[in-house]
């Protein structure tokens, strides 16, 4: 490679990580006669921590739409049928794990909720796992209650404002990639995996708000891909799987009106994720300035 061409390269290069290290993409182009914008949420960072949230917020009012992962305006029904598809038919935790380690998750429990495995073991594990790191998380962070979620907060929004809300997923669709993607035995792996390893949880946990808060997308995929706790194969549903079913749908939503797309950071990240693919598809998807 000659002196000019490695020089092109390097400054391809340096854009393109620059270009990364934002969680706000303006989309347009290809056909659409409004823009749209795309924002990598953290289901669990309060808005107060989000730099220039209210400009955020504020691009909400110019679409026509707010699109999510799903349809979060009805946090109760939500809330029931997670609960209902998340709970074991004929099995519980203590039929999947050693004595020990039953134990060790009964006395997790008790420790930061006040209830133990007695009342709590028909639940899957993988639930089992979101509840505990939700816990861990408060309590790492002083929180007495668990956040809003901010993809709640641009819904609420869109509702008080009168727009459409649009969810990629059905809550039916969601809990069958997040509860059932994984054998019972597997989950329950995972949960004993992640509460023995606490401290590396936290530490991994911590890292990746401090990239996100600074909006730098290519190190917050760099942390996150040193969680181990399950294989990338494993992972795929999850993220690359979902990334890929809403990709289908994204340019018939965007063609139909303006809109704002507010999904987990993670969906936005890499050769796989919406940014990069929608720029494959023919969009223009520039970082917008705050």
């Amino acid at each position: 490679m000659n002196k000019k061409n490695f020089l092109a390269t390097f400054i391809a290069l340096l854009v393109s990580f620059s270009a990364s290290a934002q969680l706000l993409w303006k989309i347009s182009g290809n056909g659409l006669t409004k823009p749209s914008y795309l924002f990598g949420t953290h289901h669990l960072i309060e808005r107060e921590q989000i730099k220039n949230f209210d400009k955020i917020l504020g691009f909400c009012g110019q679409v026509e739409a707010v699109v999510g992962e799903m349809d979060m305006t009805d946090m109760s029904t939500i809330q029931m049928k997670m609960m209902q598809g998340g709970m074991m038919q004929g099995v519980t935790l203590k039929t999947l794990v050693s004595p020990e380690e039953y134990a060790l998750v009964d006395k997790t429990f008790q420790q930061l909720m006040g209830v133990g495995m007695d009342q709590m073991g028909s639940m899957k594990p993988m639930l089992l796992n979101t509840l505990y790191e939700s816990l861990i998380y408060m309590k790492t962070n002083g929180v007495a209650k668990q956040p809003e979620a901010v993809d709640i907060v641009f819904q609420k929004n869109a509702k008080d404002n009168n727009k459409k809300v649009i969810g990629l997923e059905t809550i039916d669709q969601e809990m069958d990639v997040l509860l059932n993607s994984l054998p019972l035995k597997r989950q329950a792996e995972i949960l004993i995996k992640d509460i023995k390893e606490t401290q590396k949880g936290i530490e991994c946990m911590k890292k990746l708000n401090a990239a996100y808060l600074a909006g730098d997308m290519v190190k917050a995929a760099a942390i996150d891909n040193e969680d181990d706790s399950m294989t990338p194969e494993e992972k795929k549903p999850l993220i690359v799987n979902r990334s890929a079913n809403w990709l289908k749908q994204l340019p018939l939503l965007m063609s139909a009106q303006s809109c704002f797309v507010a999904v987990g950071f993670l969906h936005l990240i890499g050769d796989n994720g919406l940014v990069y693919q929608l720029k494959k598809a023919g969009y223009t998807v520039e970082p917008v300035s705050l």
